[in-house]
């Protein structure tokens, strides 16, 4: 790693900064100096931690993320802009979930259910009644020819995701992991009212349950230990008929993008929007698997509450008005910039650039994107960021950002246009707003429980907020809007 430059005989220097970077003007230090690292390890330690659990969209724990936001907003003094004059603009989705407590398993008349067995359901049919199949793995693979049809599949031990799946597809009445303890599962949302209309019901037992349910069939206790041999999968089929059925819980909800206005100061110009953005969500909470998302996007997020912060604190006073959007649903296909987009608050004519930060807080390591001829050596960047789509709309906007960037001294990398379209900016230059998407790159803790924060590189996190904030800034004063220079293809 490259030694960092701090200069901490300097009291008014918040935080270090990357070898080569050149002082800033005078009048943007009081905002720049308010990013700091140890607000920032603060702020992405909630949205990142146990408490919001993942910040799965419609799971509780976004919504306590999307009132942290709302919070620091109204700190900060921005003018709340969403629904009935709060800072939210509520996304229309579904949740459903198995209710806690209403699974039935009965075997001669004795329930086995109870508190004993959670699901999740992903599809209408939730009952039924047949034999019992018992799968112990360690590995390996379903043989082509199981047939689970209209029977209770109990697993213990691990099988593949991709062998997980053709279980579902052969039509089980339910597929249950045996586990110590099981818990409730949370709500899965969706934008569709209906579940499939097929069975589609998996979930835990746990070992108490089912060593009480193979007692009573007369099984082998043996059944719950996992194979000791590795790529093993033994599949045992019991006779007894089993009858099955769950209660499921469904309603709508609205889940909300945060979105908060710093007023320009300029009579004609503060219609004129400058918008910047990130995506709150992350995958939330799978069973008792956590996806605690830090670079994806918490980094992100944390970054945009330091640029709104810093811009609202900033000597210098914005003409343009400047929109912060904290999205909802972006890892289910961009739902909240979407639903932005179809409904947008000031006129798409009217917002002038938008710079979004998706994954701003890790060093790239690995294949990039799935492409073994981009291999990336995370100790080789430390200082880098990729700049995704900024020449696309408006080549002005790119050179904007490269010259502000010798303040930052980020080594900038164009390769990663194969992700343009996977970002909330991407609903944003659909309308021909110029756009930068602000980007890490890839590593291997990408959509795992393992993207944490003791792995973020604060660094890279606060001058990413800070490079952002000097756009912004600059794109809020200057007397014209970037020009859009590139012809749509």
């Amino acid at each position: 790693m490259r030694p960092l430059a701090v200069l901490a005989f300097l009291p008014a220097l918040a935080a270090a900064q990357y070898p080569g970077s050149t002082p800033i003007p005078a009048n943007l230090k009081k905002g720049w100096d308010t990013v700091t690292i140890k607000d920032a390890k603060a702020w992405l330690g909630y949205l990142a931690g146990p408490e919001t659990y993942g910040r799965g969209t419609g799971q509780d724990g976004f919504q306590k993320a999307a009132e942290f936001v709302a919070k620091k907003f109204k700190e900060f003094g921005l003018k709340p802009v969403g629904d009935n004059g709060s800072y939210f603009q509520n996304v229309p989705f579904y949740r459903h979930r198995v209710k806690p407590g209403s699974v039935k398993l009965s075997l001669d008349g004795n329930n086995f259910g109870g508190g004993g067995i959670e699901l999740s359901a992903r599809g209408k049919k939730t009952d039924g009644e047949g034999s019992i199949v018992v799968i112990r793995a360690n590995g390996g693979k379903i043989p082509t020819d199981l047939n689970v049809d209209d029977k209770l599949v109990l697993v213990v031990g691990e099988v593949p995701g991709n062998e997980t799946f053709r279980l579902y597809r052969r039509n089980p009445i339910a597929v249950l992991n045996v586990r110590p303890e099981v818990k409730p599962y949370d709500w899965s949302v969706s934008r569709s009212k209906e579940l499939f209309d097929r069975r589609f019901t998996s979930g835990s037992i746990s070992e108490s349950t089912a060593r009480r349910l193979l007692i009573a069939v007369n099984a082998s206790a043996g059944l719950l230990q996992k194979p000791e041999t590795a790529d093993t999968l033994e599949v045992t089929a019991l006779p007894n008929k089993v009858t099955f059925s769950a209660e499921v819980q469904s309603e709508a909800i609205g889940v909300p993008n945060v979105v908060g206005l710093l007023e320009g100061s300029d009579p004609k110009l503060k219609s004129q929007i400058v918008g910047v953005g990130a995506h709150l969500d992350h995958l939330g909470k799978s069973g008792d698997t956590i996806y605690y998302g830090a670079d994806d996007d918490g980094s992100g997020s944390a970054a945009l509450l330091l640029t709104a912060r810093a811009l609202a604190k900033s000597s210098v006073k914005p003409k343009r008005s400047i929109l912060f959007m904290a999205f909802c649903g972006e890892e289910m296909g961009l739902i909240g910039s979407g639903h932005y987009a179809d409904n947008p608050i000031f006129p798409h004519a009217q917002m002038v650039a938008e710079l979004q930060m998706d994954m701003v807080g890790r060093d790239s390591d690995g294949e990039q994107n799935g492409d073994s001829n981009r291999v990336d050596k995370a100790a080789e960047n430390t200082d880098t960021m990729r700049l995704v789509g900024s020449k696309r709309i408006s080549t002005e906007l790119d050179a904007i950002i490269q010259r502000l960037n010798q303040h930052t001294a980020f080594k900038f990398k164009y390769d990663a246009e194969d992700v343009y379209e996977r970002s909330d900016h991407y609903n944003f230059a659909k309308h021909g707003i110029p756009i930068a998407f602000f980007f890490d790159g890839f590593h291997p803790d990408y959509h795992q429980p393992t993207d944490t924060v003791e792995k973020i590189n604060f660094l890279k996190l606060t001058t990413t907020s800070r490079l952002v904030y000097l756009a912004a800034s600059e794109l809020a004063t200057r007397p014209e809007a970037p020009v859009k220079d590139v012809k749509a293809k």
